[in-house]
């Protein structure tokens, strides 16, 4: 099957990248309804780790990284 993500979206997998800043992460929920940057999350996605626990501002490389910005 072909890949279909865009490749405005693709990232260098020897890119250093902070969870916060991809589409398959989210914070988790909790009851104040709102989450410090340095709050832990969950990749949705292929974690880099294995984990599914990811906090949002630690750098790493990971080769499933997609940008949860728009390109201009």
């Amino acid at each position: 099957m072909a890949d279909k993500t865009p490749p405005a979206a693709k990232q260098n997998s020897n890119a250093l990248i902070c969870c916060c800043q991809c589409a398959s992460f989210k914070f988790f929920e909790n009851t104040a309804d709102h989450n410090s940057p340095h709050a832990l999350g969950e990749c949705k996605g292929e974690s880099w780790d294995g984990s599914r626990g990811q906090w949002a501002l630690f750098q790493h490389h990971c080769s499933a990284f997609e940008s949860n910005f728009a390109a201009p």
